[in-house]
């Protein structure tokens, strides 16, 4: 059926078509998008909470088997994306007979220098770094603009407090960049206050302060709660 090239580019094209619009139209909030990976790596999740598990699931054994036949330094993001997941995922993707996963996931990693890193890994196994941060969504407008201004911020400069609220604000900003993509689109919120009545927002921190060997850290919800008061 796909012996032909032009076949095969059209079943591809249209693979990007579902799972971005399935992406835009959003699934249900649900609370458990943010996990701890490995010591020094957490991960964010948009998408499918099924395909979200999975590949949760998948990076813990890649990590823990790494850092058991190596060492902790060689458990990086860079590695799991280069030689694990990610191919993983561009397969999935390209063998069009198969569900593609529905999924963008967000890593933040601090390496043994101290220094933090921030990677982007999409649907189809392609992936980017990122230094000062970085932001998905299911509305590409509107995470291009986010990330424009993710690049214009310092947010190394920020205390947890300010950090969370500069945060809360370039989302609600970004809203705004972009009109909605699907009528489905109009049923998220556009407002923090919208946001905070209907969801619950998960946050968290890798915290060299920390004395333990993991440096995640939940933000406890007596912190996230005044960005929920001041949104009011």
């Amino acid at each position: 059926m796909f012996d032909e090239p032009f076949r095969w580019m059209e079943a591809i094209s249209t693979r990007h078509s579902y799972v971005q619009e399935k992406l835009v139209m959003g699934f249900a909030a649900q609370p458990g998008k943010i996990f701890e990976v490995y010591d020094r790596i957490a991960l964010g999740s948009l998408g499918h909470p099924a395909d979200v598990e999975r590949l949760r699931m998948t990076l813990l054994d890649m990590a823990h088997v790494e850092g058991f036949n190596r060492s902790d330094k060689d458990v990086t993001i860079a590695r799991l994306l280069q030689f694990g997941i990610a191919p993983a995922m561009k397969q999935n993707f390209e063998e069009v007979m198969r569900a593609p996963y529905l999924v963008k996931l967000l890593f933040a990693e601090i390496d043994f220098n101290n220094k933090p890193l921030f990677f982007r890994l999409n649907y189809d196994g392609h992936w980017e770094m990122f230094k000062k941060g970085a932001v998905i969504s299911g509305n590409d407008k509107e995470s291009e603009w986010i990330q424009k201004q993710i690049e214009q911020t310092d947010f190394a400069s920020l205390s947890l407090k300010q950090a969370l609220k500069e945060a809360c604000r370039l989302w609600e900003e970004g809203k705004k960049q972009s009109s909605p993509e699907s009528e489905d689109a109009d049923e998220q919120p556009t407002t923090l206050a919208e946001a905070f009545d209907r969801w619950t927002l998960e946050a968290a921190v890798l915290s060299t302060e920390t004395e333990r060997k993991a440096l995640y850290r939940v933000v406890a919800p007596d912190e996230i709660e005044p960005l929920k008061s001041a949104a009011k």
